[in-house]
């Protein structure tokens, strides 16, 4: 998903991609290269668009749009590597315009189609260049100031980024214009932002050549991006690219909003679009092998405007700390998704319901959500109200606001879709209701000893008899197995056929006869799992879901999802408050190195809670909330999780050596959590996925 999320943005992209694909080839890359300070030809029709102004006031010959509208520009431009002074020019711009002084004269002579420098170090530092003898934007971190030089000659240094360029100022200076009411950290925070769009442009252009490359590039006999050393590299970089293409997103609109935690946004973009950029190239490269070792090859390109951009706009390290610094501070960005006017009949009747309830003991209140279908409201009626993501929302928040806690169903969750698509009627009334009601719960017989993540393996058979199946074998890592009433089960009904095709899917009673159910201890001292071992267990005919031999399909069956990103919450909550509190208590707050590691985490955290507001947003628009963005969240929402305890332990040193003392919950949640990467398929296995279904990679 690019930097923009509607319509109208995709229009753009689209439009400025079209655009870049004529005027921006690779022999315009390399001509740029023998002058990079030059303006190029393609930037007087960019400027007739309007993509140079797009963000200048319409009095001011601009078109008064957002940062975000910016932002998609300069993604696409980043992946390009467009050589001139875009970056530069919309950075200058937009400082300008937020000034309560008058730069009109400057702002206009953009809009007309002129370019602006920027200086991010005082006068004495690197220019990002503009037009011969224009003007440059010069913003002094240590004096806190931000003025114009209004007309000043930029002369050439020998450059990292060969395409663009760094000038020096050489001309005389004259007089400063002083932009008054913007102070330099707020101009930090807009040029951060906006190179951040660029930074993402640039990754996904290297995401995008990797894969390509390791698709089509043959060694030992098969394409490289069937190794999975090569799968892994690529699906972290496409990970890398969403994760800081969200946090750009939001940080071109959090940062004129001071008051709604501007500084974690600002400082999130930054550190991880730049971080991905550097690092993405530097993979690409690694994964193009010797050809990307030459000049001939535009992955060094790439390389080199990261290596600048990082200079330019400041080390990754040093917006880790910042976001470390303001969420220590009480900095805290909030998300709440505005529903608008559409979500008032809804709203109505949910409140309606909920008052109605009135002094109803907890079974009848259950019965009654039953019956109007609040339980799982993402399901089909009559078990559901078919709610899309707008009634889901709202449901959350009316129910939160009522404190009214809708019941769960468990792992019945993942049992009973099955039911519901390929279950018989008998089958539906059998199950369906008396779980919703809590009647009925579920544990899933799916992993096997010898079938983990590759459950398609599965031992388990299950022999046809008089009347049903006889079920022989042993499932592992069952939850609820020793309390369940009933499990989905996956077993073998046909040896000679292809592992996937020979697969049936049963419903089985866990108080059948020759079922042996066996506590698993696992590292954290505890049982939460089972083994479970089959001999000779009957399963009648009534208990098979679907089609004989057609259980793998069962399997891979979801319902609606209803797992809607709320907001209204801060993005940094939860385990990281707990974080960022246990710095403080043991003295590390003026530590680099632990605001470099901790600033890391307070980032990651924020741009998954970006990346679920994003999703959020796209299912309200009626997309299919289950592509990159989905995916690169659960991967790096568990490696999240366990870095959180990692850091944990870390900050209780000596105390971490007793797990009943104060370091106590933080050993107890590491060691839980080390099943997190495991359990629903493993961390490698989920970056196959990301490489092969959204990467195009081939199958091992």
């Amino acid at each position: 998903m690019p930097i923009g999320i509607t319509d109208d943005h995709e229009e753009l992209r689209r439009t400025v991609r079209r655009f870049l694909e004529q005027h921006c080839t690779a022999t315009t890359i390399r001509a740029a290269a023998t002058a990079p300070l030059d303006v190029p030809p393609m930037w007087a029709e960019a400027a007739a668009l309007g993509w140079t102004s797009l963000h200048i006031g319409v009095d001011d010959g601009g078109s008064g749009c957002g940062l975000v509208e910016v932002g998609v520009v300069l993604e696409e431009f980043g992946r390009a590597c467009a050589p001139g002074p875009l970056l530069a020019t919309v950075v200058a711009a937009a400082i300008l315009g937020r000034a309560s002084s008058d730069h009109g004269e400057v702002l206009r002579a953009i809009a007309a189609g002129g370019a602006c420098g920027l200086a991010l170090q005082g006068d004495g530092g690197p220019v990002l260049a503009g037009e011969p003898g224009g003007p440059v934007v010069v913003v002094d971190s240590v004096a806190d100031s931000v003025f114009v030089l209004p007309a000043i000659e930029v002369g050439a240094a020998e450059a990292v980024d060969v395409v663009r360029g760094v000038g020096v100022l050489t001309g005389e200076r004259g007089a400063a214009v002083p932009v008054v009411g913007v102070g330099a950290a707020q101009a930090l925070a807009i040029a951060a932002a906006l190179a951040g769009a660029e930074a993402v442009g640039l990754a996904q252009w290297t995401v995008d050549t990797a894969a390509a490359y390791a698709g089509d590039r043959v060694q030992f006999g098969r394409p490289i991006g069937q190794f999975q050393g090569v799968k892994h590299r690529c699906a972290d970089m496409l990970a890398r690219t969403e994760l800081a293409r969200a946090a750009v997103w939001d940080a071109l609109r959090a940062v004129d909003d001071a008051d709604n935690g501007a500084e974690v946004a600002v400082a999130t973009a930054a550190a991880l679009s730049l971080d991905a950029a550097h690092e993405c190239a530097k993979d690409c490269i690694q994964i193009l092998g010797g050809i990307g070792f030459t000049w001939e090859h535009e992955a060094h390109f790439y390389l080199r405007r990261a290596i600048a951009l990082r200079a330019h706009f400041g080390a990754p390290h040093t917006w880790r700390i910042a976001a470390a610094r303001a969420a220590m501070g009480g900095a805290r960005r909030r998300l709440a998704v505005d529903l608008g006017s559409q979500a008032d009949a809804i709203r109505s009747e949910i409140r309606s319901f909920i008052d109605s309830l009135g002094d109803c003991d907890e079974r009848e209140r259950r019965v009654r959500m039953v019956d109007e279908g609040y339980v799982s409201p993402a399901w089909p009626r009559p078990w559901g109200r078919d709610a899309g993501a707008l009634e889901l929302l709202v449901i959350e928040e009316e129910f939160r606001a009522a404190k009214v806690v809708r019941p769960g169903i468990a792992i019945g969750g993942w049992a009973l879709p099955n039911v519901i698509v390929y279950g018989t009627e008998a089958q539906q009334q059998r199950w369906i209701v008396p779980t919703l009601l809590g009647d009925i719960t579920w544990c899933q017989l799916f992993s096997e000893p010898g079938a983990g993540s590759d459950l398609a393996a599965l031992a388990t058979r299950a022999v046809r008899v008089d009347g049903g199946w006889r079920v022989t074998g042993q499932k592992v890592w069952t939850s609820m197995a020793n309390t369940a009433d009933w499990g989905i089960l996956l077993a073998r009904t046909d040896p000679d056929a292809p592992k996937h095709d020979g697969i049936s899917c049963f419903m089985l009673d866990m108080k059948s006869p020759g079922i042996d159910i066996r506590p698993l201890r696992e590292l954290t001292g505890h049982a939460m799992f089972n083994e479970v071992f089959f001999d000779d267990v009957f399963v009648p005919d009534d208990c098979l879901i679907g089609a004989e031999h057609d259980g793998w399909r069962c399997a891979r069956t979801t319902l609606a999802n209803e797992r809607v990103f709320m907001g209204g919450n801060s993005t940094v909550a939860g385990a990281v408050v707990g974080l960022l509190k246990l710095v403080e208590s043991t003295g590390a707050q003026d530590d680099p190195h632990c605001l470099d590691t901790v600033g890391g985490i307070v980032a990651t955290g924020h741009a998954l809670s970006v990346l679920g507001y994003r999703l959020t947003l796209s299912a309200l628009g009626g997309a299919d909330p289950s592509g990159s963005e989905a995916a690169v969240r659960k991967l790096l929402g568990v490696q999240q999780d366990q870095r959180i305890q990692e850091v944990g332990v870390e900050l209780c040193a000596a105390n971490a050596s007793r797990s009943d003392g104060e370091a106590q919950g933080w050993i107890a949640s590491f060691l839980f959590n080390r099943c997190l990467s495991i359990a629903g398929g493993t961390t490698e296995i989920q970056k196959n996925v990301i490489a092969e279904r959204l990467l195009g990679l081939p199958r091992d």
